[in-house]
């Protein structure tokens, strides 16, 4: 099943794609945008949840009985500067960001987890271990007029994915030609997209028209 639906930039969280909606059995997804000088309080409840710092920076402090963390999220003005921090938060755990001069915008991904991991904030660049996290991300940039089907490998499939798109401009489109079944689909994606592939689908090539950026987050299960 093929879907997308727009995110269109709001002060505070926005779910945007939840278990049981457009194909997705396991994932969440929104975005939080904080102005400067704000405090979001927020809680896993039975989720394992990351924060990749799309652009700004904050304070994060992780509580969980003896499972805490404290550090600075986000060195980036923008995801088309440098490489994304990210932090993840195990399940039934409480986290407190306070934003800084610039302001914070994040994009959080959940997946249902009772697995006891420790709660760790990433610096960028700075990889975790597979076998401490339950989610996979990615994030790819593509170049303008790019014929990127050599990077579609790069692209993980193979499970259920959601994938967040921007533009540097805010114009421009990536195509995806999709193998389904027995039939290639196709699916446009523009500015602040959000798009759904099924664990039934698998890309075959993508098309960039504009200086893109892709968020990719999936199982890793």
């Amino acid at each position: 099943m093929l879907a997308s639906k727009k995110y269109t930039p709001t002060n505070g969280y926005t779910e945007i794609v939840k278990p049981g909606e457009m194909g997705i059995t396991k994932l969440h997804f929104g975005i939080l945008t904080l102005i400067p000088e704000s405090t979001f309080f927020g809680h896993s409840d039975d989720t394992e949840v990351a924060l990749i710092a799309l652009g700004g920076d904050c304070t994060l402090l992780v509580g969980h009985n003896g499972n805490k963390a404290y550090g600075i999220l986000g060195e980036r003005p923008d995801v088309f500067h440098g490489e994304a921090c990210v932090a993840y938060i195990p399940h039934h755990t409480t986290y407190e960001i306070l934003t800084n001069e610039s302001g914070i915008e994040i994009a959080v991904c959940k997946i249902p987890s009772h697995s006891e991991s420790a709660a760790v904030i990433l610096e960028a660049s700075e990889a975790i271990d597979e076998d401490k996290t339950h989610l996979r991300i990615s994030e790819n940039v593509f170049s303008d007029d790019l014929e990127a089907s050599t990077n579609a490998s790069t692209i993980p499939t193979a499970e259920e994915a959601i994938c967040f798109h921007r533009f540097l401009d805010g114009s421009g489109v990536i195509t995806f030609d999709i193998a389904h079944n027995t039939e290639t689909t196709h699916a446009q994606l523009y500015h602040n997209d959000v798009f759904v592939v099924s664990e039934r689908d698998s890309i075959v090539t993508v098309t960039s028209e504009g200086v893109g950026y892709q968020l990719w987050v999936q199982p890793n299960l």
